[in-house]
């Protein structure tokens, strides 16, 4: 048979190919449908996680809402990809590249059906209906809407929303059948949504502007409550007085946070009054193009208060605590709407990071200048500035300036500057409130980042490595003799947020260090560390992308330099870190090669002996 297909793409190829799309997870496939819900003025959005079993994953979700809804005309169009239908009343709405609806389904399900009514259609209980649902055999071509009857768990499934699905006069209902979700346990993914629905749209939830409910439909067991999804705030400046949160355990409904001012001398006291966001404007040409608002907020000495302590012992240990854990990083919001909380903006170190916040919110104008994706998940050219410290975007914003060829990117570094300024400040506030913090000093009692090994202790380190071992070119000079070549032995690397190559060369000279750890925050590979070697010195970059660098923060830090709020390690904690490494280590061994192997075997056996050494003078 002769294949008569013409078409560049045929539609199960390209339909299956949308299951790659960058979308993180379910739950933001999700937010893209809720993100169309918005832009058609629903004020009630109902998502259903419809399963045969409470611990089974969703075979099918359904997204309902309460807006305008489409003549037949528009619904046929809906599943077209690229199709936006741009006739939204709103001033800034959400959705803007029309793919949304075919790429956010596809990339979960791979059987599609969107129906929609108008003045008051579904009394009837048949709507207009389109579907898609991937074959081998299927055409490319939209097919025509047809009456069909809603589904008869509907009435069932959407019990949040306070009028029942027959009763409303408008709405669209997208049903993805065949779904293969990101968690496996329904219950898991409502909750998974319901906290990334409640940070994503708290600015229209606390607005009274949206109603979202989530519920969880086994069809084989008895009604389950739907879930009301509360407002979320990253930077908890806003009193959190709904019940719905009490799971957090906010005490009195007080907020943790307080607005930054970067009032200098302002050491973390309470600011009094309503604070007001900073405005800026971005302009080409001497045109303004568009605007963005950025808000910072750090912790407010009130979480130490006594009746806190005696609750939950430790701020960090408290609900709200391990809350502020999984809020970190800088929020982006797009017209209100969150694309990404950016967790790249900070080193990730718990008793710090987890207590500063700052958010951008900018106008859909700046989509160029920011690089916002088609997905809207993330701004790529603001994020690809994330991992430079303070003192290289000045350097790159006086190089573009003089350049003068790139706007956009001069955009970007202008607002990475703010960013990085406002989370300096902060960082510095909260080390303020550590029980016991030092005050600072020449820099003789300051500690790497992030093992927080004192001078004394990387003396005797270095000391042990090179007892009894191989002689190295490095071990007969000094770093005294070599100040360039010791500072150059940092690049890239960062110690307590700095440059180390400003902070650490002062320390290592003058006690002739011989060994040093810092970290190198934009270490793209997946291993561990790397190290760099210098007249008299050696020092070990820990990979600040991989997750060992966290688990090393938190292990290793002295008791003397740990804040009030973070909780001490436990010997199970560092158990369970030394197995994953050995176990890891040997892993990674039997999936070699054999050729590979034996560089293995040789690199475990000049390692077991340079640790012997080391332990046996440790054991003395």
């Amino acid at each position: 048979m002769v294949d008569t297909d013409d078409s560049i793409f045929p539609a199960a190829l390209a339909l299956s190919a949308l299951r790659s799309t960058s979308y993180k997870n379910t739950a933001y496939a999700v937010a893209e449908l809720v993100d169309n819900s918005f832009d058609a003025e629903a004020k009630e959005i109902g998502v259903a996680l419809i399963t045969d079993s409470a611990s089974a994953p969703p075979h099918t979700i359904a997204v309902l809402d309460n807006g305008r809804g489409m003549g037949k005309a528009k619904l046929k169009r809906s599943i077209q990809y690229g199709y936006s239908g741009k006739d939204s009343a709103l001033e800034k709405p959400l959705g803007k590249f029309g793919v949304g609806l075919v790429a956010a389904s596809f990339s979960q399900c791979s059987d599609l059906v969107v129906m929609s009514w108008q003045a008051g259609e579904a009394a009837s209980g048949a709507v207009p209906t389109t579907r898609i649902a991937i074959a081998e055999d299927m055409e490319n071509v939209l097919p025509e809407p047809s009456l069909e009857p809603l589904p008869d768990w509907a009435s069932r499934a959407f019990v949040g929303m306070r009028t029942p699905i027959a009763q409303m006069r408008s709405g669209t209902l997208v049903i993805w059948r065949n779904v293969e979700p990101s968690w496996k346990r329904a219950v898991t993914l409502s909750n998974q949504l319901s906290e990334l629905c409640g940070r994503i749209y708290r600015n229209f939830i606390s607005a009274n502007r949206l109603v979202i409910s989530i519920g969880v439909i086994d069809l084989s067991g008895p009604k389950r409550e739907p879930n009301i999804v509360p407002a979320i705030d990253p930077g908890f400046l806003t009193n959190w007085e709904d019940d719905r949160l009490s799971k957090w355990g906010f005490v009195r409904k007080q907020t943790l946070f307080d607005p930054y001012t970067g009032v200098p001398g302002d050491r973390g006291r309470n600011q009094t009054g309503e604070y007001q966001p900073e405005m800026f404007e971005v302009e080409r040409d001497g045109e303004v193009i568009g605007a963005y608002l950025i808000t910072a907020s750090y912790r407010s000495s009130r979480v130490f208060r006594e009746d806190l302590r005696v609750m939950f012992k430790e701020p960090g240990d408290a609900p709200y605590g391990q809350l502020a854990a999984k809020l970190q990083g800088v929020s982006i919001l797009r017209s209100d709407r969150e694309i990404d909380l950016d967790q790249s903006w900070l080193r990730l170190a718990k008793s710090v990071d987890r207590w500063v916040s700052v958010s951008l919110d900018f106008d859909p104008d700046l989509d160029e200048v920011f690089g916002v994706s088609n997905d809207k998940q993330k701004a790529y050219r603001l994020a690809g500035l994330a991992s430079l410290t303070l003192p290289e975007i000045k350097a790159r914003i006086e190089e573009e300036e003089e350049k003068g060829d790139d706007l956009n990117l001069l955009a970007c570094l202008r607002v990475a500057e703010k960013i990085k300024d406002r989370l300096s400040g902060m960082q510095k506030i909260v080390k303020a409130q550590r029980a016991g913090a030092r005050s600072g000093g020449d820099g003789e009692s300051d500690s790497t980042d992030p093992t927080k090994a004192q001078v004394a202790e990387l003396l005797a380190t270095g000391a042990r490595l090179s007892v009894g071992g191989q002689v190295l070119s490095q071990d007969r000079t000094s770093t005294k003799a070599h100040p360039d070549e010791t500072a150059a032995a940092y690049e890239g690397s960062t110690s307590e947020g700095n440059l180390a190559k400003d902070v650490r060369p002062s320390v290592v000279i003058k006690h002739d260090l011989k060994v040093d750890i810092v970290t190198a925050p934009h270490e793209m590979s997946s291993r561990i560390f790397h190290t760099t070697l210098s007249p008299g010195h050696m020092v070990v970059h820990l990979n600040g992308r991989h997750p060992l660098h966290d688990v090393l923060s938190r292990l290793l830090v002295a008791d003397d330099d740990r804040d009030a709020d973070e909780p001490e390690p436990t010997v199970d904690d560092a158990l369970r870190a030394i197995r994953s490494l050995l176990v890891s280590y040997a892993r990674a061994q039997a999936e070699a090669s054999d050729h590979r192997r034996n560089e293995f075997e040789r690199c475990s056996l000049a390692w077991g002996e340079v640790a012997e050494r080391v332990f046996r003078d440790l054991d003395e």
